[in-house]
């Protein structure tokens, strides 16, 4: 995985960045957490994110989705959103961390660095 890949993890359990970090920041990524849309504006400042993780079930707000529109994203669950891009993935609760690891080191592979 190249340097200066940037996975950004809104809502969800904090555990979810710590395995993410555990993972991923070794192979090169980095990985950061915003506890909601409202800390969004200030993840915003730094570069963009390559793939943003959004936890369905502690985000409510469209808002977050629709800002991250130009990054990869992964949508985690109880229930499948109505629509989303054919881009995006989506992922069942319960999930199994080597799954959710799998997918976003698909979408870093296939997407060049910026």
């Amino acid at each position: 995985m190249d340097a200066l890949r940037r996975v950004l993890v809104i809502g969800g359990a904090s555990d979810t960045e710590t395995v993410l970090k555990a993972v991923l920041e070794p192979r090169g990524a980095t990985v950061e957490r915003s506890r909601s849309h409202r800390a969004v504006s200030r993840s915003v400042a730094g570069p963009s994110p390559e793939v943003v993780i959004i936890d369905l079930d502690a985000e409510h707000d469209s808002e977050v989705a629709t800002c991250w529109q130009q990054a990869n994203r992964v949508f985690i669950g109880s229930d499948s959103p109505s629509s989303i891009a054919s881009a995006d993935r989506f992922l069942a609760k319960p999930f199994q961390f080597p799954e959710l690891v799998k997918v976003i080191e698909d979408l870093l592979q296939a997407r060049p660095a910026v």
